[in-house]
């Protein structure tokens, strides 16, 4: 056999190798040999790896020989393989005894090194004690500094140091400090200190260190060790904080941890409130660091905010990283759900908690939540069995079953607790015993009177058993004051505020309630809702009943109610959609279905709002909310008509309205409202045109439907409002004054303007301060001429009215004024009017009135812009009286500012429309019925012009009758009604060079020469004054003698009218003498007449006259040269409408046709014609038809038809539109096949529309063409 050596030598090879088992088998025949051999034992340990035997291997070995280390370091490398907390305890004392060994300074420094990373994983202070034992001996330096810096880092690991060596550290540690003074070494030396038994003295200890004072951050660190000391016990462990704080937090009053700690100072106190006040902002709600987020939770649980509680613990969670921190805050979160009795969450918070983390409270609350929501709580009732919550749990299941009897009987064997009365006494409420309820409730609030049910309770009891509302109201306040988040108890306390019209108080509750997210009801919102709208905060209103409809869309209260706050705020068309959707609902909703039809009347959709409050009526005949809205609605319909001046329809529209009051006063006589509205709706009657100034009323109801006429409406109007003064139990008021007034206006009685004056008085004396009561009596000071007390009345007015009605103020003050001949004070007063409302009309018409008498040339601006403000006869008749003057002088035009006034404004036609309005109102005015006729014979409507002539005529005074005689036969005339015209020129009594020239030509159509000729020569001799006139009257004398004497004589007057213009023969002359040589071929006499015509080539007026005369000269013998003599002319008078027309038709004519330039000729003449004021029809239609057929000439037969179309749409009835048409038609091959159309279309032409010779020879040949094409 080998000796031992060899078999020693064979194991370690066989080791190297890693052939473990037959390495075991070689040290098992060592050891046999040689059973205590120290490396056989050594070597049998490493071949048996990580086998449990190995330990008792090495053991052997240390028992052998236990100053050797390779046993030992076999050991410790047989534990640092191991993971379990067991081994490395092991280890530990493993590298204790190799400390204790000769061993090498390297392998030394390893095992500091692992004792130190052993020691703070395990935080075993054993691992201290060991370095401390270790530096005892006094190694080396090296080995001494990596000892010292290894005991630095268990200290910073927070390890609880044994008390023996407590003392040893400290001193260890003050040798270390004295070599490296740092902030960092005197925390660790401080925790040490505070290690000691006695806390009161370690602090004081603490406090006496030398660096105390000194170490900022060493203070700060003591801050935060005592608020997580107190965290950890909940009390400071019998220290006097307060006595040592201010030393402690000295200069770092400010920090986080010093206000922490007043804060928690507080808290000790029992001062909760204050603890959590100073803790809020002091809390990192990001990080979940244990002290803050346990303390601050702590707070609001002692200071029953659940919620707030719950929303902590909820946050912290999601931050937190210590799984021992996460479970406590996990327990705080069930509690707060169980407190805010949300059983089922807080039951499925309690399920990721382990059962044995509970204590036995938290084990009661946890089964208190099972069997609320009924649910089997068996596993957790077990371990409550010995307890005293056991039985009132059982009794609690008990009442859930309702077994109200039995959990009587099963509370009344245990002792008298404040929860046993309490489920005592909510046995007996369910009972309905609820004396003895009240009894026992009671005791259980004199027990403990920190219980929110128990004065739940109480108050419901008062509430609804006692009506003792002011005792329910303070125990629903204490209930509150314990619980602020309980529903039950908010809404109890909101009812009793509500019938103790404690509105402010329940508006803070329901406010209160509503910010708190978790309580998320809809009652909440509604009534705060319904408290904004009793205070008109509409806006307020509408967020809380939307709110509620976001919870319950089919709420139909909370969508009435939202259309109210939407209908009160003015959000019309949003009430609309609101009150549809409730109408959509519930179709039996009259409420809103009149609320529906008074939006439509708001947002003037009146036919809407008719056809609504009329189906309210049908479904409740006699709503008085349906009757007041139709009759408003029928009285703004009747007002838009009144503006629109369409009188009649507004009178009847009106009547309806008045029926629909009727109607309502006829059931109901207290209602204000209606009998203003009837008043109201009579005076509206009165202001229309005497034509339509009557109403359909039933005084009596046994009496039929009588009309009553103007005057017969305004006592009627003067009863509704006495009734409303009757029943305010005044004797007067503003409406009746004003009335009276009214009346006095229409009636002339001064009898009204007395009473009046007397009720107004009266209104003053009640109401002085009220500017419209002295602006009323002002205007009645000025209609009895008292103007001094007018001005008085009116100035006090001024002195007491808002800045929106002194407009009219001010306007009533001018009239005074004018009326007084004070013109400037007047329009400084009118001035004023218009500086506060630019908009209304009657500060314009005053200074148009006072313009009228100063400046004449801005009354016709003022009276307009009045006007455009709004109607007002004063200011209508007084624009058409400045237009008529205006136009009345032709020179007008060559003013470019009146020309743009009268032209360019519509002064004419707008005139024409105020004048007819004012007629309306003043039919009987033969001052508008004249200025009328003068407008619409300026407009061309002759008839109608005839017709107001007339008018003016039968209601004229006798001075004016001449002049509008004179208008009337004028328009004879002009209408050939010679005959007339002579009576109506005879008719006039004061003769004048107008009407004999009148009755003169009405002769010479009449053929009448003679007489003519007589009138004309006495017109001549008598009544002209110019020497332009008496040329005139020659020429018409001349024109009168050619007819029945032949030339000479006429030359003779002509040239007679030529001596009597000595300085400048008139133009007329000149035409007649030309006119007479062209007739009679005298080319002499002709160009003499010319050549004085150039002095007046010039003018305008005569342009045409001239360049027409000239070209006729030469036409028959060269058509260029007239076409060059036109084009001449054109330069000079380029907008002459007749010199471009007569151009257009030469070049047609001319040989060569120039059809381009007659088509461009033509259309450039109808531009001309459009800007022209006379617009002759017949001559625009032939424009029009000469366009059409040079473009037809020139080949472009679409233009051509385009324009015959074009002109026929705008003069259907001129000849020379339809020959334009048919030409064109003829031509095209699209019509070949509708002759009869076109035959058909030359008939109309031939027998009602009027031709000339030529066109009637064109339409002959034209038909007789087309038959014999229909006949082959």
């Amino acid at each position: 056999m080998a000796d031992l050596k060899t078999l020693l030598k064979e194991a370690r090879k066989l080791i190297d190798e890693k052939n473990y088992k037959e390495a075991q088998e070689c040290c098992k025949n060592i050891l046999r040999k040689d059973k205590q051999n120290y490396l056989g034992l050594v070597l049998l340990g490493k071949s048996l790896q990580e086998s449990d035997q190995a330990p008792l291997a090495y053991q052997n070995a240390i028992a052998s020989k236990p100053d050797v280390p390779l046993a030992w370091q076999g050991l410790a490398n047989y534990y640092e393989k191991k993971d379990d907390t067991a081994s490395k305890i092991k280890l530990l004392s493993i590298y204790d005894e190799m400390l204790k060994l000769q061993i090498d300074e390297e392998k030394t420094l390893e095992i500091i090194s692992k004792i130190s990373e052993l020691g703070c994983f395990l935080k075993d202070c054993k691992a201290i004690s060991i370095i401390l034992n270790f530096m005892d001996k006094k190694p080396n330096a090296k080995i001494y500094v990596i000892a010292e810096k290894s005991l630095l880092e268990l200290v910073k690991s927070d390890i609880m140091c044994e008390e023996e060596y407590i003392i040893k550290l400290m001193n260890c540690l003050k040798v270390i400090v004295s070599k490296d003074c740092n902030d960092s070494i005197y925390i660790l030396l401080g925790k040490v200190i505070l290690q000691k038994n006695n806390y009161v003295e370690a602090i004081e200890e603490v406090l006496q260190l030398c660096y105390f004072e000194s170490s900022v951050v060493f203070r700060e660190w003591l801050c935060k060790y005592l608020c997580t000391n107190f965290i950890k016990h909940e009390s400071f462990c019998g220290l006097d904080v307060e006595r040592y704080k201010d030393k402690i937090i000295l200069g770092i009053e400010n920090s986080k941890y010093p206000a922490l700690l007043n804060s928690m100072i507080c808290y000790n106190k029992g001062l909760y409130l204050d603890a959590y006040k100073k803790c809020v902002p002091l809390v990192n709600y990001q990080e979940a660091d244990v002290t803050e987020a346990t303390f601050i939770i702590k707070c609001s649980i002692m200071l029953k905010k659940w919620s707030v509680a719950q929303k902590l613990a909820t946050n912290f969670l999601i931050k937190v990283r210590d799984n021992n921190f996460a479970m406590i805050l996990k327990k705080f979160l069930f509690l707060s759900l169980a407190e805010q009795q949300k059983w089922k969450q807080a039951i499925t918070v309690s399920k990721e908690i382990p059962i044995e983390n509970f204590n036995v409270n938290e084990l009661a609350t946890l089964a208190k939540c099972y069997i609320e929501v009924n649910e089997q709580a068996d596993h957790i009732m077990k371990n409550l069995q010995t307890t005293e919550y056991y039985l009132q749990l059982e009794a609690l299941s008990l009442l859930k079953q309702k077994k109200y009897n039995e959990a009587i009987a099963l509370l009344e064997k245990i002792m008298d607790t404040p929860l046993k009365l309490f489920y005592i006494s909510k046995a007996y409420w369910e009972l309905q015993e609820y004396d003895k309820s009240h009894l026992n409730l009671l005791k259980a609030a004199k027990l403990d009177s920190e219980h929110d049910e128990t004065f739940l309770y109480l108050g419901m009891y008062y509430h609804h058993c006692k009506t003792d509302y002011a005792k329910a109201k303070k125990c629903y306040e204490k209930a509150y004051s314990l619980n602020n988040s309980d529903c039950n108890v908010i809404k109890h306390l909101s009812d009793v505020y509500i019938k103790l019209q404690l509105k402010d108080n329940n508006y803070d509750l329901l406010y209160k309630a509503s910010q708190n997210a978790m309580l998320n009801q809809s009652w909440i919102s509604f009534r705060l809702g319904l408290h904004y709208i009793n205070r008109r905060e509409w806006e307020n209103a509408i967020i809380q009943f939307r709110n509620v409809i976001k919870s319950n869309h089919n709420d139909i209260v909370a969508f009435e109610c939202l259309a109210d706050a939407y209908f009160s705020r003015g959000s019309f068309t949003s009430a609309l959609k609101a009150y549809n959707k409730v109408i959509k609902m519930n179709s039996n909703k009259i409420h809103c279905l009149t609320r529906i039809g008074y939006i439509h009347s708001i947002l003037t959709q009146y036919k809407d709002a008719i056809s609504t409050f009329k189906k309210v009526l049908e479904t409740e005949p006699y709503s008085m909310l349906a009757l007041k809205g139709i009759a408003e609605t029928y009285m703004r319909i009747a007002m838009n008509k009144f503006n629109a001046k369409l009188y009649g329809s507004a009178r009847d529209t009106a009547q309806n309205a008045i029926d629909y009051i009727i109607k309502a006063l006829s059931k109901e006589k207290k209602f204000l409202c209606f009998w203003n509205l009837l008043g109201n709706a009579l005076i509206f009657l009165t202001k229309l045109p005497k034509e339509f100034c009557f109403a359909w009323l039933k005084t009596d109801e046994n009496m039929e439907v009588s009309r009553k006429e103007n005057l017969d409406i305004y006592p009627q109007a003067l009863a509704c409002y006495s009734m409303i003064a009757k029943q305010k139990l005044q004797f007067t008021s503003y409406e009746l004054a004003s009335t009276y007034l009214d009346y006095y206006l229409a009636s002339n009685n001064m009898m009204h303007c007395q009473i009046s004056y007397q009720l107004t008085v009266a209104c003053i004396k009640l109401k002085p301060s009220v500017w419209r009561n002295w602006n009323l009596l002002g205007r009645i000071c000025i209609f009895r001429k008292k103007y001094a007390l007018a001005q008085h009345c009116l100035i006090k007015a001024l002195l007491v009215t808002r800045k929106w009605s002194v407009a009219d103020v001010w306007c009533n003050l001018g009239t005074l004024y004018l009326k007084m001949n004070q013109h400037k004070l007047a329009n400084y007063c009118f001035w004023r009017g218009q500086s506060t409302s630019p908009s209304y009309p009657l500060s314009w018409i005053g200074q148009g009135l006072i313009a009228e008498v100063i400046r004449e040339e801005e009354a016709m601006d003022l009276f307009r812009h009045a006007s455009r403000l709004g109607y007002h006869p004063e200011s209508a008749l007084g624009y058409a009286d400045w237009v008529c003057r205006t136009i009345k002088h032709d020179d007008y035009k060559n003013s470019s500012e009146l020309k743009y006034v009268i032209d360019s404004l519509d002064a004419i036609p707008y005139a024409m429309d105020l004048v007819m309005w004012f007629s309306t109102y003043e039919p009987n005015n033969a001052c508008s019925c004249n200025i009328l006729g003068i407008l619409q014979e300026r407009s061309g409507l002759l008839s109608a012009a005839l017709e107001s002539y007339q008018k003016a005529l039968q209601y004229a005074e006798e001075d004016y009758q001449n002049i509008i005689l004179l208008n009337i036969g004028r328009i004879l005339l002009r209408l050939e009604k010679y005959d007339e015209a002579i009576k109506i020129y005879k008719a006039i009594t004061e003769a004048s060079l107008n009407s004999a020239c009148g009755l003169a030509f009405g002769l010479f159509k009449k053929e009448l020469y003679e007489e003519a000729y007589s009138a004309y020569d006495t017109a001549l001799q008598w009544l002209s004054n110019t020497d332009d006139d008496k040329a005139d009257l020659l020429v018409a004398m001349a024109g009168i003698v050619y007819m029945f004497k032949g030339m000479d004589d006429a030359k003779t007057l002509l040239f007679h009218s030529i001596q009597v213009s000595q300085k400048k023969p008139t133009a007329n002359s000149l035409f007649a003498i030309c006119s007479l040589g062209l007739i009679h071929a005298d080319q002499s006499l002709s160009k003499l007449a010319l050549s004085e015509l150039q002095k007046y080539e010039k003018d305008s007026r005569y342009g045409y006259d001239i360049g027409f005369l000239k070209s006729y000269l030469v036409v028959d013998k060269d058509l260029n040269q007239a076409i060059k003599i036109m084009s001449d002319a054109l330069h000079d008078h380029p907008d002459n409408t007749h010199l471009w027309f007569c151009l257009a038709q030469y070049c047609l004519n001319v040989t060569n046709t120039k059809a381009n330039i007659a088509s461009c000729c033509a259309q450039r003449a109808l531009c001309s014609a459009y800007n022209c004021e006379n617009k002759n029809f017949a001559i625009t239609a032939k424009m029009i038809a000469t366009a059409s057929i040079a473009e037809h000439i020139v080949g472009d037969r679409k233009k051509a038809m385009l324009l015959a179309k074009g002109g026929l749409h705008m003069y259907p009835c001129q000849s020379d539109i339809w020959a334009a048409l048919l030409f064109s038609v003829l031509n095209n091959k699209m019509w070949s096949t509708r002759t009869n159309w076109v035959l058909n279309r030359a008939g109309h032409m031939r027998k009602n529309l009027e031709t000339t010779r030529v066109l009637s020879r064109w339409v002959n040949l034209l038909e007789k063409k087309l038959n014999k094409q229909l006949s082959s």
